[in-house]
């Protein structure tokens, strides 16, 4: 028998005290970033996700000919998911045609457009998990 302990058996011990730490202080919010790891925690009034900030570049400004287009409404995650793709932002879509694909447990669905008008923004990106009601990206309705 080995002396050394499973490194698992002593993460999983880790990350409990580490839990039972965080559940009997007054913390408001975790966001722990290691090479190839990070995690966000919050209680309720923590602050937002910095996991789910937008970057610059994936929030590009819709094309001033939409400024004069009808109101936004957003595409949200029907559950908790993985984004797979998405249309590009600028595409014209209608009412039904398929804008995005969200996939859990190997199991991949549509998501539809619910109006006609132009994608102007995404606020998820592929590859990324996405929790219920949270919006995927924004229509912009035809004027």
């Amino acid at each position: 028998m080995s002396l050394e302990k499973d490194p698992a058996i002593q993460a999983i011990t880790d990350v409990r005290a580490l839990l039972d730490t965080l559940l009997s202080s007054g913390w408001q919010e975790l966001h722990v970033v290691s090479d190839d790891t990070e995690i966000f925690l919050a209680r309720k009034g923590g602050g937002p996700n910095p996991m789910r900030a937008i970057a610059p570049a994936s929030a590009a400004a819709a094309p001033a000919a939409l400024a004069a287009a009808g109101p936004e409404t957003a595409v949200k995650a029907p559950h908790v998911a993985t984004l797979v793709d998405a249309l590009p932002v600028g595409t014209v879509v209608t009412a039904g045609q398929k804008v995005a694909t969200v996939r859990v447990l190997d199991e991949s669905e549509t998501i539809e457009a619910p109006i006609s008008g132009t994608i102007i923004r995404h606020d998820a990106a592929a590859g990324e998990l996405v929790d219920y009601g949270a919006t995927l990206l924004n229509i912009q309705a035809a004027a």
